[in-house]
């Protein structure tokens, strides 16, 4: 292993391009009135029907790969039928009792 130490070398470098406000600096007071002014704002009609549709569409969009991928997969493992196989199995009908065969 060897001695590098890149992530301290990270952390030092990082340290100098780091914010600290001082104690007395207006945005202690700023950043708690930014969160309330966002928890108690006004929902527009759009924002709701963004909220509602969003998570709708995703799942809509979830089901229909799943279908397609599930589809794709059943087709490739599923034999296809050819019409040797099924000329050659006679098919029974039955209706109302009375039985029909469908035979060469």
């Amino acid at each position: 292993m060897t001695e590098d130490r890149f992530l301290e070398r990270l952390r030092d470098d990082a340290a100098q391009l780091r914010f600290t406000p001082a104690d007395n600096a207006p945005i202690w007071t700023r950043i708690p009135a930014l969160v309330r002014g966002r928890m108690h704002a006004d929902t527009t009609v759009s924002t709701l029907l963004a909220r509602w549709f969003r998570p709708i569409a995703a799942s809509f969009a979830m089901l229909a790969v799943v279908a397609a991928l599930s589809i794709g997969w059943v087709e490739t493992r599923e034999p296809a039928f050819n019409t040797e196989s099924m000329a050659s199995n006679s098919m029974e009908i039955s209706v109302d009792g009375d039985t029909y065969s469908l035979a060469e």
